[in-house]
């Protein structure tokens, strides 16, 4: 069996992608991490019997569908199933609705989900048949559980973290103007409603940049780093920050570690406040910085958090750190709030992935096709995609992704370096009291043509190149 996991950001999600290529791997089934901007060209050269997509948007409906008519078995794990809204296009009877009648329930073999609440939603809406529903949670916030958290970086350091959650008023990848907007309309969320909260937040995030200068000068003896979301321009906040010799502006690295190692965690509205309650790590929200509309738009982090109403409870909250992180109630958090959306912090969530993908029935045939590759699996595609079909096709997606990343820093962003997945198989494996060499990672290669693709392979046998 052969299956393919679509990756779509490395820094959030490759670290669990690797856990469940591990954990299929294990049970004999060859992997294939396929990043989601190659998976057009890729998907027809790695001879698959299943995809599992990180999510089911009406952007990517008609890739899917060409995928099913291929005879693949489609499943959809996606990487942003957590911090939901309370309404709109992403609460979770929107998401049930838009599952069920946009034609992905049709071509759907099955959905996993991070909690209860979504995967409840799905049931009452009649999205799909109950079997192919399974409550699995997500494999990248396995890592937090004790089973696996010893692997994250475990220095602890005693800077206070502070999250920021800003992509839509803050790109960091410059698009056409209102592109933000029109996304979220074409999500399902009412104009009106996104004009409104789009300007709201443009307010909220000028006063968090604002706050964040106010702390550190407040306290310049307190270690400060700032972490930006992925899809943020870093450089807005070196800018604003860079009278401040107590702060050091950084997004690299996995969000986990950085919350591992700090003491304290301030965040606005940012779905880190979960991974800090499962890591133990006291969250702050800022929650006198919020309007009605940025704080109703996702509820959850702010309920999971240990709220401040004034700069000066903010102050006196850090000061004393050590006794609101004991007296916090991390486990009451969970249960009450967290538990719904994320499932068990157990640990388990690839292992469960993994079983569900593994004990279902197989009977079709795996999808090879050179012609779809030059088409980028569109029904009618224009002369330019043809052409970067065509050098995929001849080339190897390796190559033209190379290239292209050159001059698209979002396509650089998104490469998965077979080194780095062959890093993190070998200390999973370690941790998991298994023999690293019983398991490899490497480019993979079309199954026709032998040349390489911008995937990564892994498998139980080490393959010899």
């Amino acid at each position: 069996m052969r299956i393919g996991l679509v990756v779509d950001h490395p820094k959030r999600d490759l670290a669990g992608a690797v856990l469940l290529g591990y954990q299929l791997a294990r049970r004999g089934v060859s992997v294939a991490l396929v990043p989601m901007y190659e998976q057009a060209v890729d998907v027809p050269r790695l001879g698959l019997d299943a995809l599992v997509a990180n999510y089911a948007r009406a952007a990517n409906l008609d890739l899917m569908r060409g995928f099913a008519k291929a005879g693949l078995a489609l499943y959809v794990l996606d990487t942003e199933g957590g911090v939901l809204a309370e309404k709109g296009g992403n609460s979770p009877p929107a998401m049930a609705a838009h599952i069920r009648d946009s034609g992905y329930a049709d071509i759907l073999s099955g959905y996993f989900f991070w909690g209860s609440r979504l995967h409840e939603a799905f049931n009452a809406a009649g999205t799909m048949k109950p079997e192919q529903l399974h409550l699995t949670g997500c494999p990248r916030f396995d890592f937090a559980a004790p089973r696996w958290r010893s692997m994250l970086d475990g220095e602890p350091r005693g800077y206070l973290l502070i999250n920021a959650n800003f992509p839509l008023v803050n790109s960091r990848f410059a698009g056409k103007p209102g592109g933000e907007r029109e996304a979220m309309i074409r999500a399902g969320w009412d104009a009106a409603y996104v004009d409104h909260f789009i300007a709201d937040l443009k307010r909220v995030f000028a006063n968090y940049l604002a706050e964040i200068d106010r702390l550190a000068a407040a306290r310049p003896d307190r270690s400060i780093l700032v972490r930006p979301h992925p899809f943020e321009n870093e450089e807005v906040y070196r800018n604003a920050l860079s009278d401040r010799a107590n702060v050091v502006v950084d997004g690299t690295g996995n969000v986990l570690d950085r919350i591992r190692n700090a003491a304290a965690i301030v965040h606005l509205n940012c779905g880190t406040a979960v991974e800090s309650v499962l890591l133990g790590k006291l969250p702050l929200q800022l929650e006198y910085l919020n309007t009605p509309a940025t704080a109703g738009h996702a509820a959850l982090p702010a309920r999971v958090s240990r709220t401040v109403t004034s700069f000066d409870e903010l102050l006196s909250a850090i000061d004393r750190i050590d006794s609101e992180t004991e007296t916090f109630g991390f486990d009451r958090v969970h249960a009450a709030d967290i538990a719904a959306f994320f499932h068990h912090n157990d640990g388990l969530a690839a292992e469960r992935v993994a079983d569900v993908l593994t004990n279902t029935p197989n009977s079709r045939r795996t999808y090879v096709s050179l012609l779809a590759t030059v088409k980028g699996m569109r029904a009618n595609p224009s002369v330019g995609q043809i052409a970067k079909g065509a050098a995929s096709a001849l080339l190897g997606s390796a190559v033209t992704e190379r290239l292209r990343s050159q001059f698209n820093p979002v396509r650089r962003d998104k490469r998965i370096e077979p080194a780095v997945v062959s890093g993190l198989l070998d200390r999973i494996a370690a941790h998991d009291h298994a023999d690293p060499s019983q398991f490899a990672a490497r480019r993979a290669h079309c199954a026709t043509t032998g040349v390489p693709l911008a995937s990564i392979a892994i498998e139980k046998t080490p393959i010899r190149a």
